[in-house]
């Protein structure tokens, strides 16, 4: 016959100390699955773990320790990429603090070339100097010559005789004009040619060793051989049993049977009853 009291909760502070314990022992073999010891041709990897126990002996918790090498090959090029990274640590702060310094001397590059127009005028200046001396004088000598040839300012051939010295006069500055503005021009190339030279080759000097420092720096580098794969799947993780779930579905599955047991025990009470009920109106009847 079914009992009528129903079944025993489930154990759920058991079964979460049961389920604790198959996770921490899971999290220990995906530990140890993901932390094998390695041999290369780039180094050795080797794992050690370290056990903490209860006085029962069940254990607590796992700490690895990981102890990596560079193969003798690996690890010499290591300390040479180290003593390289020193030296140019060292130039680097040389160099900074000659950068800090302050800006780009300019002071012993060639003048910065005067403008082409400044130029210009100075060449005119120049040509026409001894021009208007000469010309002077030649004024000076035609006046005195009219004059005492009777000739006296104001007169039409005193004018025309005057106005052929001013043509002659006209015609040197023209041509001072356009040699000038050609002799600019030369001097202004020239003259920029030799500071832009000079900049470059200053420029050369401050450049180089930030250039070959720069080189240095992104040269070849020693890699860490353990930070890629190392021949095996990493990310592996081993599933704890799922006894808590377990305990709490067989619970159920117990309460679920008593239920369906209780049910059928009320309908059968029901249906004896029922039976009961018609014998008796039929045997009042049968009176």
């Amino acid at each position: 016959m079914p009992s009528s009291d129903p079944p025993p909760a489930p154990d759920y502070v058991g079964a979460a100390q049961a389920q604790g314990a198959a996770n921490l022992k899971a999290a220990i073999a995906s530990g140890q699955i993901n932390n094998p010891n390695v041999e290369n041709p780039f180094g050795s990897q080797t794992v050690e773990w370290d056990y903490l126990k209860s006085p029962s002996g069940k254990i607590i918790s796992a700490l690895p320790s990981i102890t990596q090498k560079f193969s003798p090959e690996q690890q010499a090029l290591y300390e040479k990429s180290l003593a390289t990274k020193d030296i140019m640590g060292q130039k680097g702060v040389g160099l900074a603090g000659a950068l800090a310094g302050g800006g780009l001397d300019l002071s012993g590059l060639p003048n910065a070339p005067m403008s082409a127009g400044q130029r210009r005028e100075d060449v005119i200046n120049a040509m026409m100097s001894r021009v208007n001396t000469d010309i002077a004088g030649r004024r000076d000598n035609t006046n005195s010559e009219l004059i005492a040839a009777g000739i006296r300012p104001g007169t039409k051939a005193y004018q025309a005789a005057m106005e052929g010295i001013d043509r002659q006069e006209t015609d040197a500055r023209q041509q001072a004009i356009l040699a000038g503005g050609q002799e600019a021009t030369r001097d202004f190339g020239m003259d920029s040619q030799a500071r832009q030279q000079a900049l470059a080759e200053m420029l050369a000097q401050r450049q180089t060793p930030l250039n070959e420092l720069s080189a240095l720096q992104s040269g070849s580098q020693v890699n860490n051989p353990f930070a890629g794969g190392l021949g095996y799947q990493a990310g592996a993780n081993v599933a704890p049993a799922p006894i808590a779930q377990g305990i709490a579905n067989k619970g159920q599955a117990a309460m679920n049977q008593y239920n369906a047991q209780q049910a059928a025990l009320g309908g059968n009470i029901s249906a004896g009853a029922g039976l009961l009920g018609s014998l008796g109106s039929a045997a009042i009847g049968a009176y």
